[in-house]
């Protein structure tokens, strides 16, 4: 059972694991139980090839509001190298022209929160007395790809930096 820290980071491991069958990454899934206790299952067909989909999560009775992932301790379910690959796509929507409306820059806002969240889940996979994510944190095809191609993407300081520019690109889209 994979065990997730909020609803937030159930729908993103769900997000970045497509369909067995055929590859598809889109799943509306159709149904949502909650089990007894922390349960929670989410099923539904591929849109592509009919395939019967199912993801069942533990959720942590501690769970975090969105845009959070989750509390203090790293995602067990979701690699560094994903989370990171997430607040790229989430900053790249968080751009906007100056003269956007009022719905778009909305939009932008939701964005640039979410790919701050995402950056900030990266951090946590930094051990306090180390210098940058160990590579044992990498867990995913994607994410090991990253981390080969790219180390020092995975470093404090270059994820504080990136933190704080995520931070005044939620800034601006607040002002």
């Amino acid at each position: 059972m994979l065990v997730a820290r909020s609803v937030t980071e159930c729908h993103l491991y769900m997000a970045l694991h497509p369909c067995e069958g055929c590859g598809e990454w889109d799943f509306p899934w159709s149904r949502h139980d909650r089990g007894p206790g922390p349960r929670s299952a989410y099923e539904g067909p591929c849109p592509s090839c009919g395939a019967s989909r199912r993801f069942e999560f533990v959720i942590a009775p501690d769970a975090v509001p969105p845009p959070a992932y989750g509390g203090p301790e790293p995602s067990r379910i979701i690699d560094p190298g994903e989370f990171l690959a997430m607040s790229e796509r989430a900053a790249r929507h968080a751009a906007v022209p100056a003269d956007a409306s009022g719905p778009r820059r909305e939009d932008a806002r939701t964005a640039a929160s979410d790919a701050l969240a995402a950056v900030e889940e990266v951090l946590k996979f930094v051990p306090p007395d180390a210098s940058a994510v160990p590579a044992s944190a990498f867990t995913s095809e994607p994410g090991r790809a990253w981390y080969a191609a790219d180390p020092a993407a995975f470093t404090r300081e270059r994820l504080q930096a990136r933190i704080e520019a995520c931070r005044q690109a939620l800034l601006a889209l607040t002002a």
